[in-house]
């Protein structure tokens, strides 16, 4: 199974597009803006599935279902610009089974998806890198909320983590996840 993040190299604010290419082409989140330069290029894609709803994951949906008409996932598609396929206990995403974790906090219909098998997970904006983790400052955002959906994770056989901006974690994800759990238990105010 190949992953790329399609955002690398992307000008305009974004979040990540990860491909994942494994007898299908399956993209996590949309993205905004010039991403739309690397998807384009893509021969197909098969699926979409959409981490939360936020503009800068969502943004580029209309002209990949216009291009490529792939199935689009969502744990609420009604927030989404196109119609989606709702989504709640597990996903097949290129020959691996997924189970879709709802994970409120900072946007209310916020997942992320784990295979056990391959111990990755995609996070969303739920947690990033180097004990960082989303915003609560927003909209449907709370952050008791998003510290009970880290917890949830925290305890996953994790071997790398996929988040909805910064780089991929491919060692150590277990520790960060714990990172950021113990960065969003201390309050302090993010923004």
């Amino acid at each position: 199974m190949n992953i790329e993040n399609l955002s690398e190299g992307a000008e305009d604010f974004t979040g990540n597009v990860w491909m994942i290419q494994n007898g299908e082409n399956v993209l996590v989140d949309a993205g905004t803006g010039d991403v739309w330069n690397q998807i384009k290029r893509m021969e197909s894609i098969d699926k979409v599935v959409v981490t939360h709803s936020h503009y800068d994951h969502v943004d580029n949906l209309p002209k990949i279902l216009d291009k490529y008409s792939p199935e689009v996932y969502s744990y609420r598609p009604e927030n989404l610009p196109v119609e989606a396929k709702k989504i709640e206990e597990n996903i097949n995403i290129a020959d691996l089974e997924f189970e879709v974790i709802h994970t409120p906090g900072h946007k209310d219909d916020s997942i992320c998806l784990y295979s056990p098998e391959a111990k990755i997970l995609f996070t969303g904006d739920l947690i990033f890198p180097k004990g960082s983790f989303g915003r609560t400052d927003l909209e449907e955002g709370d952050r008791e909320l998003l510290i009970r959906s880290i917890e949830e994770i925290a305890n996953l056989e994790v071997e790398s983590f996929y988040p909805g901006h910064e780089n991929a974690v491919e060692s150590g994800a277990e520790e960060q996840i714990k990172r950021s759990l113990a960065q969003a238990r201390e309050r302090e105010q993010k923004y």
